[in-house]
């Protein structure tokens, strides 16, 4: 795996051994900042079920303020701070190990720009992460979020605050771009 543009372009990222993570293709992870590209400078980014950090690190790459990476996999923490220590990002960063979920309750009175989410595709964690993010109002306005799922298990959006987009299909992976606009928050 490498990083594919910015500051980074072309260094190699280190991968979690064994099959407890899953890296993002590059073609996945192009199309991802394709959609995104102009909202990534200065951005405050959320990276959750980060595995290698490969999205997180690539937005800091092209020019992201700071990143929040977590994931529930000590050696993919370890491989994440391995990563942003070797490209010189860790001054930007902070890694935290366990369940992502939780993690998103300490983060009350943070604002995020980006969140990547990449959860194990059999679960409800994307649909679970989506409504902690809403209730614990960590978007900022017209926050984005990008969502790597399957077909079968697209992440289901409880607050009317999010906007979906048809999901773009990449292989055997789905990407579904969700906005968030706060005005439509139900009070």
């Amino acid at each position: 795996m490498r990083v594919i543009a910015g500051t980074a372009k072309g260094r190699l990222l280190e991968a979690p051994k064994g099959m407890s993570t899953r890296p993002t293709l590059a073609k996945v992870k192009e199309a991802v900042f394709g959609m995104i590209q102009f909202d990534v400078p200065y951005a405050n980014v959320l990276d959750l079920f980060a595995g290698s950090g490969a999205l997180g690190i690539e937005a800091l790459s092209r020019g992201a303020k700071s990143a929040v990476f977590c994931d529930a996999d000590r050696q993919a923490v370890t491989v994440v701070k391995a990563n942003l220590k070797r490209l010189g990002f860790e001054r930007n960063a902070r890694v935290f190990c366990g369940d992502a979920i939780a993690m998103l309750s300490t983060l009350a009175g943070e604002q995020f720009d980006i969140v990547l989410l990449d959860p194990p595709y059999s679960s409800d964690l994307a649909s679970r992460a989506c409504a902690a993010l809403a209730e614990y109002e960590l978007l900022s306005e017209d926050a984005v979020i990008i969502c790597e799922h399957s077909r079968d298990n697209p992440p289901v959006l409880s607050s009317p605050c999010y906007t979906a987009r048809e999901a773009r299909k990449y292989g055997d992976c789905y990407i579904t771009h969700i906005t968030y606009n706060k005005e439509r928050r139900i009070l």
